[in-house]
């Protein structure tokens, strides 16, 4: 009995692989009429499908079916036909092949057993060459995809090698002078202690002095080299917040926008203060900038705790930033200012990085929110 069934397996097998041109040109048909997306496939490629499934009924042909599916798939990917449309083809293979093969079962003398048998290994055969081309598409997908974001990457390291070698360079042609103007204003002061109107001036230039050292500094948290006064200490967050209001107070004023904090915690961070205060004065002119068209101009914070995390939220009633940009705000030299420089949100992002934390926005139609969440102590 059993070599009887051999006998009829090689048959069958010999059978369906002198099908196989008809299964192939009917396959070719139906793909060019009910494809999802205009393909014509190689004939040799569509027809040594049918001719593996055949053979899988009297060997292992394991190792050439992925050897199939890796050639089809690559020549699909190349042709850059969507996923979708490959598994219709796929699909549309099944349907054609028992089409073609049942109208012939019934002249083979074949029991339901024997019907069922067939339609079990063949039906393995094609369930395995369909996984095998989808497990390939992907991963070539991945490649890709792989490949586009080492490239975007490099790109992007790129950009910030250029910026801190143009950090570095500034730090060299300014740091010199600005310390030279630091203590003529020191000397000016010392001179000048008697005369109110005169030091109120000089205080003024060092208050201003003092925010343009801040953003050289910011700039050069770029540069691969050690900034010498970045020094990370213990820093009241009421603190430092209080600090931060004092600097932008002037243009809130100027500008009649409302500040409200809400701070629901005490904690203690231990940070880059200056650069701490640079990311939040850099997020609040950016929130006047973005409520500057509207009536009533608003601006919250807020900052909550969540385990061993300190989340700050710097929040406006601006306009909405469209979902299209939100991922590329933190990019060096992207901006949507008329006169920006498209590196201050870039700045913020490498200073909370540093303190091994993280920024991201979120916007819609009735606020946008700038959220930083920082380690505590």
């Amino acid at each position: 009995m059993l070599k009887t069934v051999a006998m009829n397996i090689e048959e069958i097998t010999k059978k369906i692989l002198m099908m196989s041109p008809a299964i192939t040109a009917e396959w070719l048909r139906e793909v060019e009429k009910h494809a999802i997306f205009p393909m014509s496939i190689p004939r040799d490629y569509a027809e040594k499908r049918t001719i593996l499934i055949a053979r899988s009924l009297v060997e292992n042909v394991d190792a050439p079916l992925q050897a199939w599916a890796l050639e089809m798939s690559e020549w699909m990917r190349s042709q850059r036909y969507p996923f979708s449309a490959i598994l219709r083809v796929y699909q549309l293979y099944r349907s054609v092949f028992w089409n073609v093969l049942r109208s012939s079962l019934t002249a083979w003398n074949l029991t339901q057993d024997d019907i069922l048998f067939l339609e079990k290994r063949i039906g393995h055969a094609m369930d395995e060459s369909v996984y095998w081309a989808t497990y390939h598409y992907e991963q070539l997908i991945n490649r890709e995809l792989t490949q586009k974001e080492e490239t975007i990457s490099f790109l992007h390291n790129d950009k910030l090698t250029i910026l801190g070698k143009v950090a570095a360079n500034m730090a060299h042609e300014l740091r010199n002078p600005l310390c030279a103007i630091e203590g003529f204003l020191k000397l000016i002061g010392e001179s000048t202690k008697d005369q109110p109107k005169l030091q109120s001036y000089i205080d003024v230039i060092m208050h201003e002095f003092e925010n343009l050292h801040r953003q050289i500094t910011g700039f050069l948290s770029f540069s691969k080299k050690p900034i010498l006064d970045e020094v990370y200490k213990e820093t009241s967050l009421i603190k430092l917040l209080n600090d931060v209001e004092l600097l932008i107070t002037p243009r809130l004023v100027g500008e009649n926008v409302l500040l409200q904090k809400e701070i629901s915690v005490t904690c203690t961070l231990y940070c880059y203060e200056e650069g701490l205060k640079q990311v939040l004065l850099n997020l609040l002119h950016n929130a006047i900038d973005a409520v500057s068209k509207q009536t009533d101009k608003q601006i919250h914070i807020y900052a909550t705790t969540d385990q061993e995390k300190l989340s700050l939220i710097v929040e406006n009633n601006g306009e909405a930033v469209p979902k299209e940009i939100l991922d590329e705000l933190f990019q060096p030299f992207f901006t949507t200012k008329r006169n920006g420089t498209g590196i201050g949100l870039s700045i913020c992002k490498n200073i909370i990085e540093k303190h091994n934390g993280e920024i991201r926005c979120e916007s819609n139609a009735e606020k946008t929110r700038f959220i930083i969440t920082l380690p505590l102590i």
